[in-house]
């Protein structure tokens, strides 16, 4: 009998240690299944649709959201969004960072989303 309860004793000091390891095992083999990144930043997994898709192929985007402001703003309040967006994409601030050149090419496909969202907007409004 004190066999077994030695037995039982030594498996409940031992459970939290084996659950440790077998969670770390897993977080391991996820990371390095993804090749050791946690982000991808390529095109979106239908593909590319263009510089306005949604996750429906064929319907634009709405100008308004890429620049992050409203269909009520003010001339101005569009113009200062495009140039905060500008300056927070433009690929030229990523290019001397040595980071993934993937990375880079998606800084610049949204820097392209936001200047045809600006020039959509300022055909429409005529500023």
């Amino acid at each position: 009998m004190t066999l077994v309860l030695r037995l039982i004793f030594l498996f409940i000091r031992v459970l939290p240690v084996l659950l440790t390891l077998l969670l770390l095992w897993n977080l391991f083999n996820r990371f390095f299944r993804q090749g050791g990144r946690q982000y991808h930043y390529g095109p979106p997994p239908g593909g590319d649709r263009g510089p306005f898709s949604r996750g429906s192929p064929g319907g634009p985007r709405d100008p308004y959201s890429v620049l992050g402001c409203s269909p009520s703003s003010s001339d101005e309040e569009i113009k200062k969004c495009y140039r905060e967006m500008l300056g927070r994409y433009h690929p030229d601030k990523f290019i001397g960072q040595k980071l993934d050149p993937e990375f880079i090419k998606l800084a610049e496909r949204k820097f392209q989303e936001i200047q045809e969202a600006y020039e959509t907007l300022r055909r429409r409004r005529g500023f």
